[in-house]
């Protein structure tokens, strides 16, 4: 077995400011959004000392675009929204590269919703609950933003249950099933937003933590992938090493005398060595739940453990379903699957798995995409192309009954949850976790130099650190920077009198595991 090592440059003496005078090495573990970003950044303030080691054959992350025929046509895998427009650096890139100058905005579009049984809902039945439904979702924000004492082992989904009850209490019969099946395709559609199986697994007293990003929510028609290929520009091919997944972080004494004590050792499976000063960690918050007791010697401490154990991260998948014509008629640019909650609700999932699609989008005009979440997302991932293109069909008969539906060619389905680089799609509060659980995971772990500052050897990013904009591309990208922004502020501290990184929110305080973030944290990108 092959065992590369990067040695590292001895520094002069034993005194901080000395080896200030040398290039810090950095090494970026994942080439998703944030360690590009991370990498970029770096670059940029002149640290090119850096090595982005990319577990799979290929840079993204939970970002992948693929074509879906031989017209350019893409679909998203994985990331799919550009989740508002101000303060937005994912759209300040793409507005700014003319990647949106294509975009259809859809202002003619038209939603239609249909039962199973292929029948229409009246749209005023969709407005009702629509008003209705907005107002019980800024209820369950309020406990967090206006500090109400709960619970926290209280669940959006029960709150919802309540609130519905409430809502649905004077009325009855048909009007009562219509509205009582609207509902149920709402929640369906926010246990995909949020990333969990239920939404009964959603912390309601940290509900509004998250904050939504004023504007549209926009697509990229070229895919998503090209805000990659922005972001990673510059960037040398031989700074990005893919195929390369990490064993094991040794952060506390290097025992093999090849590198000072203040340095890192990152272990690879193919038993390549790197020392670095710092290491930036981007993996998932579902790999960190299941390799955090194994990658990290010594242990992590209990706090960082505790939050990655206690928040969520869930499954969601999609399937594309590619037909050998239109499908519906324009300006129709989403069906909403308005599923009976009461009917097939057996343990099944053979038979129900399907059922947690709430709708399917015209993504071209031959080409459908379905989002599910939770174990019936897991589930799909067991079944071959074949069952699920049969049970797809079937599903599109059923809600288009009447209508002439051109074949369906092929399914293109995702597996997040199987895939051993992310274990899952992203992230949320759960029940029983708060906040200050995303805090103690983005604190770096620090090793004291013998001028007794802290230097940043292990630093964490990835959407699952960010505060308030966690589950999203741009919270990734902004953490990226972050925890770059962390490096350089050690090594040039005096750049911070100049307000270079004061609204990355980092903090010159020892013990910053409950800091607070500010508002706009990393918005400037590079």
């Amino acid at each position: 077995m092959s065992r590369e090592r990067v040695s590292c440059s001895i520094m002069e003496g034993g005194g901080q400011e000395k080896s200030k005078k040398r290039q810090p090495k950095t090494i970026i573990i994942g080439g998703g959004i944030a360690g590009l970003a991370a990498g970029k950044y770096l670059q940029l303030e002149g640290f090119n000392d850096f090595l982005i080691l990319e577990a799979s054959d290929r840079i993204g992350g939970r970002i992948w675009s693929v074509p879906v025929d031989d017209n350019g046509h893409k679909a998203e895998l994985g990331a799919n929204w550009i989740h508002g427009v101000k303060h937005n650096p994912i759209y300040k890139i793409a507005d700014e590269n003319n990647l949106l100058t294509e975009r259809e905005l859809h202002l003619n579009s038209k939603n239609i919703y249909k039962t199973e049984l292929g029948e229409t809902i009246f749209e005023g039945t969709v407005k009702k609950v629509d008003f209705a439904y907005g107002t019980m979702l800024t209820s369950c924000e309020d406990y967090f933003l206006s500090h109400i004492p709960i619970d926290v082992n209280e669940s959006v989904g029960s709150e919802l249950d309540r609130l519905i009850l409430e809502k649905l209490a004077n009325t009855a019969g048909e009007e009562r099933q219509q509205l009582e099946l609207v509902y149920h395709q709402r929640r369906l559609l926010e246990c995909c937003i949020s990333g969990c199986d239920s939404l009964y697994d959603v912390s309601l007293s940290q509900f509004g933590s998250y904050k939504e990003l004023p504007g549209r929510h926009l697509v990229i028609p070229r895919g998503f992938s090209a805000i990659l290929d922005i972001v990673r520009e510059g960037i040398p091919e031989d700074r990005i090493k893919l195929n390369s997944p990490v064993r094991k972080i040794h952060w506390g004494d290097v025992s093999e005398g090849q590198c000072p004590e203040d340095m890192v050792s990152v272990e690879c499976e193919s038993g390549d060595i790197y020392y670095a000063d710092h290491v930036i960690v981007t993996v998932s918050l579902g790999v960190l739940k299941a390799a955090c007791d194994r990658m990290f010697t010594p242990e992590l401490p209990l706090k960082k453990k505790d939050a990655i154990h206690h928040l969520g991260f869930g499954v969601v998948n999609k399937v594309i379903l590619v037909f050998d014509g239109p499908v519906l008629e324009k300006p129709t640019h989403r069906i909403h699957l308005a599923w009976d909650p009461a009917v097939n609700n057996e343990e099944n999932l053979r038979e129900r798995w399907y059922r947690k699609i709430y709708s399917l989008e015209v993504v071209h005009d031959n080409v459908l995409v379905g989002w599910l979440s939770g174990k019936e997302a897991l589930f799909l991932e067991s079944l071959t192309d074949d069952e699920v293109l049969e049970a797809m069909d079937k599903v599109v008969h059923m809600f288009l009954q009447g209508q002439d539906i051109p074949t369906l060619k092929k399914v293109i389905r995702t597996s997040w949850g199987n895939n051993k680089n992310s274990r899952g799609s992203y992230s949320f509060i759960a029940v029983g976790s708060t906040q200050e659980d995303i805090l103690h995971l983005k604190h770096p772990l620090t090793k004291n130099l013998q001028d007794n500052t802290k230097k940043p050897v292990v630093l964490f990013a990835g959407e699952a650190t960010h505060p308030s904009f966690y589950s999203t591309t741009h919270g990734a990208l902004v953490t990226g920077n972050r925890e770059a922004a962390r490096i350089c502020k050690f090594w040039k501290p005096a750049e911070d009198a100049a307000g270079r990184y004061a609204d990355l929110g980092l903090s010159d305080a020892e013990n910053t595991e409950e800091e607070e973030s500010s508002e706009d944290e990393g918005l400037c990108f590079m």
